[in-house]
């Protein structure tokens, strides 16, 4: 696909969805190198844009064969996730850790799936009822998909974890270990 056409293609369907996928975004909160043969393209999702790569650095960079990019913008796939994550015809790389929220787009490439994630991430965002567990206050779902901690919550060594998915949570500073982007509210309560 030429380098034009890609680009107008990626900017004429995913620039309306990153203009509406607030916490997805703030999420991802950098620009995202998509590398499709040998056209270098940015997702940068602060900007809400997509664009040619200008030698910025970015945490994220994806490799993927231009056949299959241009099935999937022929088809208009809205899970990338299954159609090109799962083809094992990729390359990636990052700095840092995994990084949920560029996952969850590349699985909602449509408006209504956006809205939807969108919607689930605000509710969990607001402020939920806390829960005492092994004297810590903590709120009472998981930020990662609203497990109950009253009932997959357990924690050792200051550390809470969410035994539904195993994710962890160093509760001295709320932040979330498996993944940015998602810490959560705790408190002593001595």
């Amino acid at each position: 696909m030429p380098q034009e056409r890609l680009l107008a293609e990626l900017k004429g369907w995913w620039e309306p969805l990153m203009a509406r996928a607030e916490q997805i975004c703030a999420g991802i909160g950098g620009p995202v190198r998509l590398d499709v043969d040998d056209v270098a393209v940015v997702l940068d999702f602060p900007a809400r844009e997509v664009r040619l790569w200008d030698g910025e650095p970015c945490r994220y960079t994806l490799g993927v064969a231009g056949d299959l990019v241009a099935t999937n913008i022929a088809r208009r796939e809205v899970d990338w996730s299954n159609s090109l994550l799962l083809s094992m015809r990729f390359t990636a790389s990052r700095i840092g850790p995994y990084n949920e929220f560029l996952y969850v787009f590349l699985k909602c490439l449509s408006p209504e799936r956006i809205d939807y994630v969108e919607n689930y991430y605000a509710s969990i965002d607001e402020e939920s009822e806390d829960i005492e567990i092994d004297g810590w206050r903590v709120q009472q779902f998981c930020p990662h998909l609203g497990a109950d901690l009253a009932k997959f919550g357990t924690i050792e060594d200051g550390k809470l974890t969410c035994t539904m998915h195993g994710w962890n949570y160093d509760l001295s500073t709320g932040r979330c270990l498996t993944a940015d982007g998602h810490d959560i509210r705790a408190t002593p309560l001595a």
